[in-house]
């Protein structure tokens, strides 16, 4: 009788995947991690940095400081570039958009540096604008009363326009603002087309004695950054 519950509160026994198929999978696993490590250069100076001496630590991220330096320098170099393209119109492959580009950035931003000289010019009006009247001292005579009354209304009046001027100068400052604003972006966008257009240049390298000048810095630049990164690969043992 035992033995029946027994067999009957027993659940059957459910059959799983082979363990050497669960092994197998976790050696494809570790296989694919270990290729993956031996592709990723940066992931493996990531992990050998967990197992460095403090100096060589020190070193590292001073080296990598030293390449990202020498990285901006080099953008700015192909900005440089960019603009002489730009400005001598040297027809290369994969330019003419960019030119066509920048000339609508450069038309926006004339128009809105003749907005922005406009408004700063009239709040400077506002500002050197008259002084309230003064109303006359105590003591004066009827026609010296006549002259103060007068005044006061001026000095009512003034202060009407003042509080208006106030109103309409708060929404040129703000309309100044946002006008800054916009200038700074198409500055920035144009910046950006410029590099592209010196990275065009740098790769075909068209021949121009100034254009040649800054290919020189950027190929010294080129030769430091290798120097650098040989260095950060002698840190580690892979």
């Amino acid at each position: 009788m035992k033995t029946s519950l027994l067999s009957e509160v027993t659940p059957p026994f459910q059959e799983g995947l082979p363990y050497w198929m669960l092994w197998l999978l976790l050696g494809v696993i570790v296989l694919l991690v270990f290729f993956i490590f031996l592709r990723d250069k940066d992931l493996r100076r990531r992990i050998d940095f967990f197992f460095l001496s403090a100096r060589n630590r020190s070193l590292q991220l001073h080296l990598e400081r030293q390449i990202k330096r020498e990285k901006r320098r080099k953008e700015a170099l192909w900005e440089e570039v960019g603009r002489l393209i730009y400005m001598n119109r040297l027809s290369l492959p994969g330019t003419e958009a960019l030119f066509q580009a920048i000339d609508a950035l450069e038309e926006k931003r004339k128009h809105l540096e003749t907005e922005m000289k406009v408004l700063e010019e009239n709040l400077a009006r506002l500002e050197t604008s008259k002084r309230p009247p003064q109303p006359a001292e105590a003591g004066e005579t009827t026609e010296a009363s006549g002259e103060s009354a007068t005044a006061r209304k001026e000095n009512l009046v003034f202060w009407d326009e003042t509080r208006e001027t106030r109103a309409e100068a708060g929404s040129w400052k703000r309309r100044l603002v946002k006008v800054k604003e916009k200038i700074r972006d198409l500055e920035d966008h144009e910046r950006a087309y410029f590099t592209t257009l010196g990275r065009i240049g740098d790769t075909l390298r068209p021949a121009d004695e100034a254009l040649q000048i800054l290919f020189d810095k950027i190929d010294q630049i080129n030769l430091r950054i290798s120097h650098i990164e040989q260095r950060l690969d002698s840190l580690h043992p892979f």
